[in-house]
C-alpha cells in the first residue's frame, strides 16, 4: 500500500554546528513514521550560508536517500526559505502528504512530530509545537528573552485572535497540503511577504483567514542544545513582529 510523505524542511543559515545532529535525530524517527504510514523526506534549505553548511548537507544527501538539498543562490532570510519550502511542497506533494517546518539549529526535537501527527489526524489543518501549552518547557533561554516573548504573546493574542493558537511565532509546525493549497490559491505570490521571523505569524494568520483549523501540542524548547551564537536580533525582531501583527489585523 502506497504511503504518504512527511516532507520536513529545515531552514539553514550557518548551521554547520547543528544540522548533522538534527538530521540524525530525524532519521532515527523514520521507522516509527513508516509504522504510522509516512515516508520521511528531509529537506535542508541552505540560505547562502557562509560556513560549511552547504558542503555538509550535500554530503548528508549523498549518504542518505531520505535527504534532499535545496540551496539558495542569494540570502533570502527566513521568509524566503519559508516561501521556497511552501512552493517546493505544493509542486511535489500528493494529496495526503504533509509538510513540516522546524528550526535548523537543533532546538526543536523531531520526536514531537508524533503528538503533532495525532492532533492532525483528529481534524486539525495545522499543528503548532507550542511553548505556551500545559507541559511545555524551555531550557537555556535567557530570562529577559522569556519575559519579552510572554509579553509579545499576550499582544498577538489580543490583536490576532486566532482560535486554538497561543504560540504565534514558533517555527515548528505541521501542515496539510489542502490548507496550504487553499491559502496559495487565495494569496498567490503574496502568501509570504515578510522576510524576517514574522513570516511565521504572517503564514499562520493567512491560513486562519482561509478557514484553517489549528491545534497545539506542548514541547520543550532546547536552546541549550544549540551550537553557535543566535542569529536573532531580539529587539529588532520584536518590533517587526508587533508591527506585522497589527498590519495583518488591519488587512495591510
Amino acid at each position: 500500500m502506497p504511503m504518504n510523505k512527511l516532507i520536513v524542511y529545515l531552514p539553514c543559515y550557518n548551521e554547520a554546528e547543528n544540522i548533522e545532529a538534527l538530521t540524525d535525530l530525524w532519521l532515527e524517527e523514520a521507522p516509527a513514521l513508516e509504522a504510522r504510514g509516512y515516508l520521511l523526506e528531509l529537506v535542508p534549505v541552505d540560505d547562502k550560508s557562509t560556513d560549511n553548511t552547504l558542503p555538509l548537507i550535500t554530503r548528508l544527501a549523498a549518504e542518505h536517500a531520505a535527504v534532499r538539498v535545496i540551496a539558495h543562490q542569494v540570502n533570502r532570510n527566513l521568509g524566503g526559505v519559508l516561501d521556497t519550502a511552501v512552493r517546493d511542497f505544493l509542486q511535489r506533494a500528493g494529496a495526503g502528504d504533509l509538510m513540516c517546518v522546524m528550526d535548523g539549529d537543533n532546538t526543536h526535537k523531531p520526536a514531537y512530530v508524533h503528538p503533532m501527527l495525532t492532533a492532525l489526524e483528529k481534524g486539525a489543518d495545522c499543528v503548532i509545537a507550542s511553548r505556551y501549552q500545559k507541559g511545555a518547557q524551555t531550557h537555556g533561554v535567557p530570562p529577559i528573552r522569556l519575559l519579552l516573548s510572554d509579553c509579545a504573546r499576550l499582544y498577538y493574542t489580543l490583536v490576532l485572535r486566532v482560535p486554538g493558537v497561543r504560540d504565534y511565532t514558533c517555527g515548528y509546525r505541521l501542515y496539510t497540503r489542502a490548507a496550504l493549497e487553499k491559502a496559495a490559491a487565495r494569496y498567490g505570490d503574496k502568501l509570504i511577504t515578510r522576510q524576517t521571523f514574522s513570516c511565521m505569524m504572517e503564514l499562520l494568520y493567512k491560513l486562519h483567514r482561509c478557514g484553517c483549523r489549528f491545534a497545539e501540542v506542548p514541547f520543550t524548547l532546547r536552546y541549550d542544545d544549540k551550537g553557535g551564537a543566535s542569529k536573532m536580533r531580539v529587539v529588532k525582531t520584536m518590533v517587526d513582529s508587533l508591527s506585522t501583527a497589527l498590519k495583518l489585523r488591519l488587512g495591510r
